[in-house]
């Protein structure tokens, strides 16, 4: 098993904005925002996990990024589910939210 780094974890209780990793190697930043991910998946903070990803370079969940914007939509937040579906290209639906509730 791998071991989490500090920050990683600093980075899921803190916020992903909170760290200045710019200390560390683009492969070092890579794998801690990536480790941050994961356990802000595990902590069910989606949209802060889904900002570690990007930072760490790995894949949107885009199933999972679906299910949030429809629940913002659900909630009235049309704004924030709009911004989270042209961030990772679903732009049709993104289009559709625009043109029928922004």
């Amino acid at each position: 098993m791998v071991e989490v780094h500090p920050i990683a974890k600093m980075i899921a209780e803190k916020g992903v904005d909170s760290a200045d990793l710019s200390m560390f190697s683009e492969v070092q930043r890579q794998e801690i925002y990536s480790q941050a991910a994961d356990i802000l998946l595990r902590l069910n903070k989606l949209e802060h996990a889904l900002i570690a990803m990007e930072k760490a370079g790995r894949p949107l969940p885009l199933d999972q990024i679906k299910k949030i914007a429809d629940n913002k939509i659900l909630m009235g937040e049309y704004k924030a589910a709009y911004d989270l579906l042209v961030r990772t290209g679903q732009n049709e639906y993104a289009e559709f939210v625009k043109a029928n509730f922004l």
